[in-house]
């Protein structure tokens, strides 16, 4: 190996620990109440035992002398160490506790025994705990008794002679053991925690910044969409994001510009685009209709099609609050392409984007989108319109994508900041490339932007687990006509006064 794979192979290992850092980091943001619950929980389980189950222990301890039978000062200091170092195997044997358990009556020895011997002097130090005061002391004084003669066949024959003895002492009061136990528990439950956070960090591992997303599926980043939180003035009121009535939005419209000219440059000589994403939540209706609404301001007719049919949500975000036939009633001939479009309109003018909503309440004919009839309307839709966008269900959970790939031209897939795994995001793409259409770039939602702010949007309900249109119908769009929501007149003021800005930068 030379010395620039070496730099490379070391780079890439420095890349990997940043990176699993912050998987933990990451992971423990969002599981640290379950790390607080299970430290508490294992904490208070503890020091309830500690206090149901608490006894008081006593130590006790005596020092005596060791004197070898028929030996000098010297031997009698070998014999004292021999002692300190042979009694815990002589103890682990269960030859000396058998013998005290037999000398007190009792099946075992209830307490703990330990000896040290003072080094240079023929001194021994034989300490015992055990559950009261008077225990303790018989178990040292039948130790002092029997231990000769369980350890001659080690040391020899020897005398032991008590120097010093102490009275027995309280070992810890209960309110320090009940402390100790609950300390214990909560290291416990802490270390347990922490051990599910590792757990996802390893397991659950997404996608973080435009670097990440191209490394993991080798395909352009279109751009970033910054942060764009949305006030609302209800409870149920909706905070999806529509570009065209919602002010203070200038870096969000920025970004979107940003995609669109990308995008438009991958599309040049061809119409139809798919805007999907791998699974629910991840914003991609929201940047469907915005691109829809981006490409329409330069001038373009732009038709935006709401193919989920499981949940349309292209009504939501243009307040399309009266009903008016969908996709599916085109596709099934009971009404006409040009009863179903619907017109989006601003204020001042019309903008150039008609909408085509998905179905209404009670279809669920998903696979009318893999039909004949779908394909003739696409192509119809070509000769409407100078750009399509279709709307579908997310890839890497339903088949309902992978019906629309043979009737695109390209897809736009839309890929959550640090959301979905990122074995889905890859199966989702990969799902999407074997039906043909080309797959023209990703497009990082809640990222991090050039000036260095990140985060996630303001989109609103978007998940999965009730297919249907809540209290949103379809038709009498409010933007200036129909019979839906008044126009906004602080959109109105904020386009009037940015008219000539606004057309400056569509113009380049």
């Amino acid at each position: 190996m030379n010395e620039t794979d070496s730099k490379n192979k070391q780079e890439t290992q420095q890349i990997d620990l940043a990176g699993l850092l912050w998987d933990f980091l990451h992971s423990l943001r969002r599981l640290w109440p379950v790390v607080l619950v299970l430290t508490a929980a294992a904490g208070f389980f503890f020091y309830n035992r500690g206090r149901l189950q608490y006894n008081p222990m006593y130590s006790v301890e005596a020092t005596v002398s060791v004197e070898l039978v028929n030996g000098g000062s010297y031997a009698n200091r070998n014999t004292a160490e021999q002692i300190g170092l042979t009694f815990p195997q002589i103890n682990r044997s269960g030859a000396l506790p058998d013998v005290v358990a037999a000398d007190l009556g009792t099946e075992g020895v209830p307490g703990s025994i330990n000896v040290t011997n003072i080094k240079g002097t023929n001194l021994v130090t034989i300490s015992v705990t055990a559950w009261g005061p008077e225990t303790a002391a018989s178990i040292l004084h039948s130790v002092l008794r029997n231990y000769p003669e369980v350890a001659q066949y080690v040391v020899g024959q020897t005398e032991l002679t008590v120097i010093d003895e102490s009275e027995p002492a309280l070992v810890a009061d209960r309110s320090t053991v009940v402390r100790g136990s609950a300390r214990k528990g909560a290291l416990i439950g802490l270390a347990a925690g922490l051990a599910l956070v590792v757990l996802r960090a390893a397991v659950f591992r997404t996608v973080r910044s435009e670097e990440e997303l191209r490394s993991l599926l080798n395909v352009q980043c279109l751009g970033t969409l910054p942060v764009c939180h949305k006030k609302k003035r209800s409870s149920t009121e909706r905070d999806e994001i529509n570009i065209l009535t919602d002010v203070n939005r200038g870096s969000y419209v920025e970004s979107m510009r940003l995609i669109r000219t990308r995008l438009e440059r991958q599309m040049e000589g061809k119409k139809v685009l798919m805007v999907t994403s791998s699974v629910a939540g991840e914003g991609k209706s929201t940047v469907a209709a915005n691109l829809a609404i981006s490409m329409a301001l330069k001038g373009k007719r732009v038709i935006l099609v709401d193919c989920d049919l499981r949940n349309p949500s292209v009504g939501r975000i243009f307040r399309v609050e009266e009903k008016c036939p969908g996709l599916v009633a085109v596709l099934n001939g009971k009404a006409t392409l040009e009863e179903a479009l619907v017109e989006v309109k601003s204020k001042d003018a019309p903008t150039g984007l008609r909408l085509l909503p998905g179905a209404d309440k009670e279809s669920r004919l998903v696979e009318i989108l893999g039909s004949q009839a779908m394909r003739q309307l696409v192509d119809r839709l070509r000769d409407e319109a100078d750009a399509v966008i279709l709307d579908t269900p997310p890839s890497a959970l339903l088949v309902d994508a992978m019906m629309l790939v043979r009737h695109v031209d390209g897809i736009a897939y839309v890929v959550m900041r640090d959301y979905a795994r990122r074995r889905v995001i890859f199966d989702g793409v990969e799902e999407l490339s074997a039906g043909g259409a080309p797959i023209l770039g990703c497009i990082l939602n809640g990222g991090r932007t050039r000036s260095g702010k990140y985060g996630y949007y303001g989109y609103g309900k978007y998940g999965y687990g009730k297919y249907g249109y809540g209290k949103y119908g379809y038709g009498g769009y409010g933007y200036g006509y129909g019979k839906g929501t008044k126009h906004s007149s602080r959109s109105d003021s904020h386009k009037s006064k940015s008219a000539k800005e606004k057309s400056k930068t569509e113009e380049k």
